[in-house]
């Protein structure tokens, strides 16, 4: 679980708070924290002062500062005076608060800061700091009771430092979401209390959303107490800071809460386009002939496939990144792999043992972290971790890096147990505490590692070259890290039902804190028989689910060492291949959400609040949701289960995506569930582009494209396309096709083509089909109503 952190990602939008930050550690003189032990949190305002970018009311021992950072951002900081200059530091954000329009009013009993989107009211008295909107709605407020916000006096890990601690006061029916991925199976995480700490299996980001349509980063990465167990107030307390510092962040969508959240922290890019294909995995291949044979029978099989992951066992040593005789000829390996289209991921740990070249060039250089003395176990000493916050041990990490696999062509990176933990005692003990950095302290920054270690791989690719997109699966996150180019998978779980059902709540949640890709070992971690019918089910359910996660890979140890999906059976294979088909011909539409996240701060995987917040019976359902504005998806969470009951919310029509079968929305529904059906609906009025049938992502760069029109209402869509491997699309090459059904008139009317880039088609098949019942349903190509040659000009097809 996480921890919190306090400046350095101002930069950026805000839509669910996810934020890395770095605060320079201000070590306070003894007789100082003596002094003030009793007087730090005296809030009475004496005197108010302003400049162009923000409002200052001083305190008896502190100063709380008032600074917009857009209309419908606000930054609130409370901290002793000379503290100020400790938080400007940009590290982590992108683009800092800009001078924004506000204007000051005084009342006897608030001052009022006042933006175009907000009304930021400071009590006279108290202190306490409230949000409303311009119709005078109240969306979030610092509690009186026991205080609003408090800087207390402490050591921690031998550090003097301060204790930094805010209470909300929350109203009853809001649903609070978001900080992280935790395994607590619940979506709504009001009336908990836990640790904001990372672990294997727990991501902490300081962000959450709220019903009521806000959303707060708490900016600090050491580790965060969250309490909400006393219902209306919520208490987060840091353990090291030198400020109370967050940022509330108004929507009310929660597109544009997470769109400013990144806007502050850094955009996601884009993937390569074989990244949002099929990944197939497993602990651990014991050879190069044995990958290149699991290619060949993948592609002998055709069964779809883009990317294959080298795991555990490829390293002379831990951190050696020297291929072992297993691996003869890396430059080979790679070779092979993409004369058949597969891509290759290998893994990568920012520990060392003693031994190699590699470990003894970081010590030799003094960039190691310098661990506590409890921090590893006896059987693990000697082995270091390296120290991410410097800058050249970034630049030495990803040389060697670059060096073992960049040049031989690898195509991804996996960066395991980068939380770090005390390895094989994940759950107990950060490496990083009470460590010395190269910027202070560990406990200060230990959630922040992830974001630094990711960030070098990420910096170092970027500067290499931009012909080639960077992939990074990382096991751990803070805020700011989609913007190096990370996925997230959800750590080492077991392989049950159970563990299914967590997992889904586990990362709507995470995707509400601003980061947009996440995944799941398919099937579990930790066990599994592939020729127990029992765990066959486990597998194929989690199979169908993972189809619609952001990234869709299978993982794992299984008993007999087997994970490939020939492995479960015929019957399995066959409902397995059906699905990754399907993933494959939905690779327009999960390209364009792709498109959609990085240019306009969208999120693919969504908790069906971020569609339907006005529905309350959307907001608790943790066993559902949307994948991009079109589908929903309702997972088989139990064994043996024939059949589900799915919600199909908001007031707008459904059609089951297997039949045509179409229903109205606001009502629970009954769906049969045998083995090889997972419930999809499509929202009436949705414009659903669908491939051609492939084994790999670009095999029919300018194959002919399905529009599926479910009707019932205007629908629009915009197909992206662009060369789906260099990074020209940030300088603006790609292209852009806006689509518009008119129900009333039925005429889909498909505009010129704006954009274009470099191996663009001239002419695309648009094959376009009317959903209704049996026709232009399932998985497989169906006849067309009507088809059209498009090459790039305005059309207007009747109906």
């Amino acid at each position: 679980m996480p921890k919190l952190f306090p400046q350095v990602l101002l930069g950026q939008k805000a839509p669910a708070l996810a934020v890395t930050f770095l605060t320079v550690l201000i070590v306070l003189p003894n007789s100082y924290i003596v002094a003030q032990r009793n007087t730090l949190n005296s809030y009475p305002i004496r005197s108010i002062s302003s400049s162009a970018t923000e409002v200052s009311f001083h305190m008896p021992h502190g100063t709380l500062r008032i600074e917009p950072c857009r209309n419908d951002i606000v930054r609130v900081t409370y901290a002793p005076q000379a503290a100020f200059g400790h938080l400007a530091n940009p590290f982590l954000f992108k683009n800092g608060c800009g001078a924004v329009p506000f204007t000051i009013e005084r009342g006897t009993k608030d001052v009022s800061v006042i933006t175009a989107d907000l009304v930021v009211d400071v009590s006279r008295t108290s202190g306490a700091v409230s949000f409303e909107d311009h119709n005078g709605t109240s969306l979030l407020r610092e509690s009186d009771w026991p205080f609003p916000r408090k800087l207390e006096p402490t050591v921690t890990d031998g550090v003097r430092t301060l204790q930094a601690s805010v209470w909300f006061a929350l109203t009853p029916e809001e649903r609070l979401y978001g900080l992280g991925q935790h395994q607590d199976a619940l979506l709504n995480q009001r009336n908990l209390e836990f640790e904001l700490t990372q672990d294997n299996t727990n991501i902490s980001i300081p962000v959450f959303l709220s019903s009521k349509g806000y959303g707060v980063f708490w900016n600090n990465a050491s580790a965060t107490h969250w309490n909400n167990r006393f219902q209306p107030v919520v208490a987060i307390r840091s353990s090291m800071s030198s400020a109370v510092d967050y940022f509330f962040l108004y929507g009310p969508d929660f597109d544009k809460i997470i769109g400013g959240y990144r806007q502050l922290t850094g955009t996601a890019p884009l993937f390569p386009r074989w990244a949002y294909g099929f990944w197939q995995s497993k602990l651990a291949y014991n050879s190069q002939a044995e990958i290149t044979d699991v290619a060949d029978k993948y592609r002998n099989l055709k069964i779809p496939i883009d990317a294959i992951v080298l795991d555990a066992g490829w390293e002379t040593s831990l951190g050696s990144r020297v291929f072992n005789n297993n691996f003869p000829n890396r430059f080979e390996l790679v070779q092979q792999l993409h004369s058949k289209h597969v891509h290759l991921m290998v893994s990568i740990w920012p520990l060392f043992q003693p031994g190699s070249a590699t470990f003894h060039e970081l010590l030799a250089k003094g960039l190691f972290v310098t661990p506590a003395k409890d921090s590893l176990p006896p059987y693990y000493v000697g082995t270091r971790l390296y120290d991410a916050f410097s800058p050249e041990a970034r630049r030495v990490y990803w040389r060697q890096v670059r060096d073992s696999l960049y040049d031989a062509g690898v195509d991804a990176y996996w960066m395991d147990s980068d939380e770090p933990s005390d390895f094989y005692g994940e759950e107990h003990r950060s490496m990083l505490a009470g460590a010395a950095t190269a910027i202070g302290n560990g406990s200060r920054y230990l959630n922040l590692y992830p974001f630094m270690t990711t960030k070098a791989i990420y910096d170092g690719q970027r500067e290499q070259t931009s012909r080639k997109r960077v992939f990074i699966l990382s096991r751990s996150a803070f805020a700011g890290t989609q913007r190096n180019a990370a996925a997230v998978w959800s750590g080492d779980i077991a392989t049950n039902f159970q563990t299914l059902r967590r997992e889904i709540p586990a990362g709507l949640n995470f995707s509400m804190t601003g980061l947009p890709y996440w995944t799941t070992d398919i099937g579990g971690f930790l066990g599994g028989d592939t020729d127990d019918p029992a765990y066959r089910e486990v597998f194929v359910r989690w199979f169908q689910y993972g189809a619609f996660c952001p990234v869709f890979r299978v993982h794992g140890t299984r008993s007999n060492h087997e994970n490939e999906l020939w492995s479960y059976g015929e019957q399995a294979q066959s409902i397995l291949t059906l699905y990754d088909r399907l993933r494959y011909r939905l690779l327009p539409y999960i390209y364009s959400l792709a498109a959609r996240t990085t240019l306009d701060g969208y999120t693919p995987m969504r908790a069906l609040a971020f569609d339907f917040r006005s529905d309350p019976k959307a907001l608790d359902i943790n066993d559902e949701f949307m994948f991009g504005p079109s589908i929903l998806v309702a997972p088989v969470t139990r064994a043996g289960a024939a059949s589900r009951e799915v919600y199909l919310p908001g007031h707008e029509d459904w059609y089951d995506f297997w039949t045509g079968e179409r229903l109205s929305g606001g009502q629970e529904v009954n769906r049969q569930t045998p083995l090889q059906t997972m419930p999809l609906y499509v929202r009436s009025g949705t414009i659903l582009p669908l491939g051609p049938e492939s084994e790999y992502s670009d095999e029919f760069p300018g194959g002919p494209i399905t529009l599926r029109i479910y009707t019932g209402a205007d629908a629009r869509y915009v197909l992206y396309n662009d060369d789906g491997s260099s990074y020209d699309y940030e300088k603006g090459a790609y292209s852009k096709i806006a689509m518009h059904w008119n129900d009333s008139a039925r005429t889909l009317a498909i505009d010129a083509r704006q954009g274009q880039f470099h191996g663009m088609p001239s002419r695309r098949n648009f094959n376009i089909i009317l959903v209704s019942q049996g026709n232009g349903v399932g998985e497989a190509v169906n006849a067309s109503d009507r088809t059209i040659s498009y090459d790039g000009s305005a059309e207007t097809i009747q109906f």
